[in-house]
This record gives C-alpha cells, structure tokens and sequence, in this order.
C-alpha cells in the first residue's frame, strides 16, 4: 500500500491491492470523513451496511462519514484508489460549508452512491484522483494549493451527484447498534470479553448480537473481535520487541497455543516469522 499525503490537508489518498491471495482482509469499520473509492483495474466487492455489490474497473464509491464499510475482493487481484477527506477543513468558509457540504453529510439517506465508470461525474472524479496522485509524487512549489483545488472540484461533483438522487440508503437502528458493539471492542479487546458482553454492549439478546454482526460485518462477534485482536498484535509484533506470549496476553488471548493457531490462519505464518518478515 502507498500514502500520499498533502501537506497539513485533511485529506489522504492511498493506492493498494485487493487480492484474495492476501491473508487478513479488510474489517468492517466506519470514518468520520467522506471516502471515496475508485477501481483502477480488476473488480472488487463493496459492502456497505447491508448492501453489498461488484465494482469494476473505472467506478467509484463514495461513502458518507460513520457508515459501516468494507472492500474485498472474490477472485484476483484489484487495484484501488481510496481518497478521504475530511469536509470539516472547509468549516472556516461559514457560508460555503452551510449550504453546500453540511447538508450531504448530515443527510440520514446518504449511505453512499455508487457510480458507473461510464457516468461524466465518476471519469471526472477518477481523473481529479489521478491528478492528485501525481501531484504528490511530484510535489512542485504550492501544490498543497492545487490539491486543494482538486479536492473542492472533487466535492462539487458529490455534491452535484447528491443533489441529482435517488440515492441508494440504508438507516436503522441495527446500524447504530452495529456501532455500539464494535466500539465496545474496539476499547476493550485485551480483556475477557465474549459474545455476552459485546451483546450487552449493545444492549440486546445474544442471538440479535450474532444477527447484526452478520448483516453489518458478514461475520460473527467473535470472529470480529479475534480478527482485530490479531490486528492489534500483528502490529505489536512489528513495531514492539515485546515477548509474543505478552503481546497475546495484552491482545485478550490467554493461550499462547490459540494466539499461534488462530495468527497463522489469518496471515498465513506463524507469529515469529511475521515478525522476522
């Protein structure tokens, strides 16, 4: 995967493959930012809340802030751009964040929008996409202000295409339940916590827990929970000198044996080879 950044901008833009040969795909997750998604080459499935669908070479996906989303591919590999901005950059211009960004991201209908590669507004963002690509790679004097420039033309075109509707939607309360339980997780992975707890969490039965995982994640909370366990250890084992039967331990597992097992199904190694890697 390859970063560029813009100076001190809210905004990022990445580059990475999607490959099904690549251990430990994607979680779901959600940002407080405006994402938006574009298929440089191959095809790549998109799931966001309960809607799942194909991306193919040239479209794009642009995803409103706090929306539970994935990417992952079914077959081969895929190429794609992921550009996030943050809209709250353009708060000091009252009038201009009021009227024209405030209304789409505060809209409770705007989930996403996904866009045919043949749509005038999807080759024009594509196009802006790239451009910005080179303009990071090349960095020439002031180009944080004509990064700037692209993102805005970036956002007009959400905002054209918002306007135009109907937008694809999904909003309910399992969502935000959704949200709930997996922030739960998020800040208590390294404890003993379990179906019931996460479930708690988000203040229903164990077996509504098991179905709103499947319907926002398209998997089970505990396989969730384990997955980001390993994340947080797979980073602890690159960047920490730390023991692996500590990182386990500090990572929820209290077997070292079920750490390695469960470590060397997702990322296709052993925790020490991952390390030496």
């Amino acid at each position: 995967m390859e970063t560029f950044t813009f100076e001190s901008l809210p905004v990022t833009l990445t580059e990475r493959e999607i490959n099904t040969t690549i251990p430990h795909q994607e979680l779901a997750h959600w940002h407080d930012t405006l994402e938006l998604i574009q298929v440089k080459e191959g095809q790549m499935h998109c799931h966001v809340n309960e809607s799942d669908f194909l991306l193919k070479k040239g479209d794009i996906c642009i995803i409103n802030q706090d929306q539970v989303h994935r990417i992952y591919s079914k077959e081969g590999a895929c190429l794609v751009h992921t550009l996030s901005v943050d809209p709250m950059m353009l708060t000091s211009i009252h009038d201009l964040f009021h009227t024209l960004i405030l209304p789409i991201i505060s809209d409770p209908d705007f989930t996403h929008i996904r866009m045919h590669g043949r749509n005038s507004h999807a080759h024009l963002i594509s196009n802006l996409m790239n451009d910005l690509q080179t303009l990071a790679q090349e960095k020439p004097s002031g180009y944080a202000l004509q990064a700037l420039a692209y993102v805005s033309m970036i956002l007009r075109q959400v905002y054209i295409v918002h306007n135009d509707g109907p937008l694809e939607s999904e909003h309910d309360e399992d969502l935000r339940i959704q949200k709930k339980m997996a922030t739960f997780i998020y800040e208590h992975y390294g404890e003993a916590i379990g179906l019931s707890e996460i479930a708690q969490a988000g203040g229903i039965s164990r077996s509504k827990c098991s179905t709103v995982f499947k319907k926002y994640t398209a998997t089970s909370p505990i396989d969730f929970l384990n997955a980001y366990r390993l994340e947080k250890a797979a980073a602890l084992l690159k960047n920490t000198h730390a023991s692996i039967a500590d990182i386990a331990f500090s990572c929820g597992f209290n077997q070292q044996s079920y750490f390695n097992r469960l470590f060397l199904r997702e990322y296709g190694m052993t925790p020490k080879a991952y390390r030496n890697a």
